[in-house]
């Protein structure tokens, strides 16, 4: 060998050494040097030039396993040594051969001379365990969800608590064992549901959705509300306010609250109320810019009713409007005794027919025998929307007064269910109030003329029979009377589409007469020549256009939809309260209804996933 060939060898071997023995001068640039006891470091150089030395984690070694331990499964960014025989869990720092030992030969010195396999074997073992209780979570969070899924359907259709224990499960259990078999009933009766179960459950997804709502609010920027009260079945003082907001692009109706009122229903009790629930949600009340009430004293009284109030806490420029369904009741109470006369004589035959079983059977079997088209009678309330079908049904009865009292109030039932729903503008029930008028003045005319198509068995019996010429003379004066009505509890001053037509159609020729600025003038006129949003105009509703157009023109969006955004009923305050009926029963006289009632009337869903994340498994037991 040349005398160059060992100088290099000898050199090689030489800087190997060095390299070994001066580790501190690795800077992190290859893989870090790992000592015996498997604890890997590497050296940071400061900015003052020092190296310092940080110790990182210290990795399992399968050799541990010779002293019982394993690397528990759940970390791996920090392992964590693991005892398979006594389930200890060590830290990090006493992932050292001589650590693990001494534990071993502390706790389980009886194993010491067990072989390899013996440990394998419980490692083996414990991971069973493990996937075993990871398959039992998950079981038993779908049991937890299924719970909560029965508790939902129960508040939405206004059933009492204990149908789940009592009904919903022995139902399931039952159609279980005939559909799926024994094991599938053992598991579906693990799912909670008694009535505390139940209640809790409702409870927590109606705090949810509540949540929720109160953020729809405080996102929108604006909204109005409507407020009705009444008492339910204790007599206690219930106060509804529904709100409509702007949110997910589209506009949505919510119940904000339901209120229990502990004193009297005046307009400082309620105006408290509303107040110290908006406050502690932290509900902006200048946002609110319509409000809308069934007219009662306590809400619209000039001086202390609940929109006095508004205007002067919040702001003053609030539009209060007046419920066009209680405006539409007002208008047609009034009646002629003589027509009046007919009505209460129906109620009062329908009544004593059904007030009695014998009288009913006796009364159908009377019909049958005459051949009649109907052989039972309606049963009667006080409410518009049943008394047209009850006196036609006893116009055969009672002649021809019934029989355009029928055709009357038909007409006031069509226009009660037109004006109801959710979502109802002001420009669309206002078209339809005017639709009414319109046909109450064409009776007139035709009346006038002794033209009684309009009535069509009125027009049948005339022929038949020889009735009095007084009996339309009354009519007339009665549709007189009600087009008086109609124009003073909806005076043309108070109609919000004055101005504002432009909102209907902005596409419009005569536009020219609104209430808009310059600018807005400007921006209606680049709006109304632009061809891809006229096509769009006729694909959406008239919110959801104005949203569309919000970042091209802001000003008209914004102005179109604080007028789209008011109430202009209180339906869902009635349907509601028709719904605490239901659910209130003298059998739940004392119920707290405010959560499941909610539940009951949302149209939205509880985050299922956010209540279950943190909750606790349970078992039906």
């Amino acid at each position: 060998m040349s005398e160059k060939k060992k100088s290099n060898i000898y050199n090689f071997f030489i800087n190997k050494k060095d390299n070994c023995n001066n580790s501190n001068n690795y800077k992190g640039t290859l893989e870090p040097p790992q000592s015996s006891s498997g604890v890997i470091r590497k050296n940071i150089q400061t900015d003052g030039g020092e190296k310092k030395k940080i110790k990182i984690v210290r990795k399992y070694n399968s050799d541990y396993l010779k002293f019982g331990f394993i690397q528990e499964p759940n970390s791996d960014l920090h392992p964590l040594p693991l005892c398979v025989v006594c389930s200890d869990l060590l830290s990090n720092d006493a992932m050292k051969p001589s650590k693990l030992e001494r534990h071993f030969q502390s706790k389980h010195k009886n194993l010491a001379n067990k072989p390899i396999e013996y440990f394998e074997i419980m490692r083996n073992d414990m991971r069973k365990q493990v996937i075993t209780m990871k398959k039992m979570t998950i079981e038993d969070k779908s049991l937890l969800k299924a719970s909560y899924l029965v508790a939902l359907q129960i508040a939405k259709n206004k059933k009492p608590y204990t149908i789940g224990e009592d009904l919903i499960k022995p139902c399931m259990l039952q159609a279980g064992k005939v559909v799926l078999g024994k094991q599938a009933v053992k598991k579906l009766n693990e799912i909670p549901m008694s009535a505390n179960t139940i209640k809790r459950r409702i409870e927590e997804m109606a705090d949810d959705i509540e949540n929720q709502v109160i953020t729809m609010v405080k996102n929108s920027p604006f909204y109005s509300i409507q407020l009705d009260e009444s008492t339910d079945l204790s007599n206690k003082a219930l106060l509804l306010c529904f709100v409509r907001v702007e949110y997910g692009g589209e506009l949505q109706e919510e119940l904000l609250c339901s209120l229990n009122l502990p004193g009297r229903t005046t307009s400082s009790e309620i105006f408290e109320a509303l107040v110290s629930y908006f406050q502690k949600h932290g509900i902006e009340r200048k946002k609110c810019i319509g409000i809308c009430t069934d007219g009662a004293a306590n809400m619209v009284g000039h001086l202390s009713g609940i929109v006095a109030k508004v205007k002067n806490v919040s702001h003053p420029d609030i539009l209060s409007t007046h419920c066009i369904l209680h405006r539409e009741q007002l208008a047609s109470k009034k009646m002629s005794p003589e027509l009046h006369k007919v009505l209460s004589d129906v109620i009062k035959i329908v009544n004593h027919i059904r007030h009695k079983a014998l009288n009913s059977w006796l009364f159908e079997s009377l019909c049958e025998e005459m051949g009649s088209q109907y052989t039972h009678l309606l049963h009667v309330e006080v409410r518009w929307l049943s008394r047209g079908k009850i006196l036609i049904r006893l116009f055969t009865l009672l002649g021809s007064q019934a029989c355009i009292s029928g055709r009357y109030f038909l007409l006031l039932n069509e226009l009660n269910i037109s004006i109801q729903g959710q979502l109802k503008n002001v420009f669309t029930v206002r078209d339809q109030m005017d639709a009414i008028q319109k046909k109450i003045l064409l009776w007139q005319t035709r009346l006038a003329e002794e033209d009684l198509q309009m009535f069509q068995h009125f027009d049948e019996y005339m022929k038949e029979k020889d009735v009095n010429q007084r009996v339309v003379a009354i009519v007339q004066q009665h549709l007189e009377s009600l087009t008086e009505s109609f124009c003073r509890f909806s005076p043309k001053k108070e109609d919000p589409r004055h101005g504002n037509m432009w909102i209907i159609d902005p596409f419009a020729a005569n536009n020219e007469n609104n209430k808009l600025n310059m600018s807005e003038k400007e921006s209606l006129i680049d709006l109304s020549f632009d061809s891809p949003l006229k096509t769009k105009f006729l694909e959406l509703s008239k919110s959801h256009f104005w949203l569309y157009v919000k970042n091209e023109y802001p000003l008209l969006s914004e102005k179109a939809m604080k007028i789209l955004i008011q109430f202009s009923t209180t339906y869902l305050c009635e349907k509601t309260f028709s719904s605490v009926t239901v659910i209130k029963t003298r059998y739940r006289s004392q119920l707290e209804i405010s959560k499941a009632l909610r539940l009951a009337v949302t149209t939205l869903e509880p985050k299922l996933h956010e209540i279950l994340q943190n909750k606790q498994e349970q078992i039906s037991h």
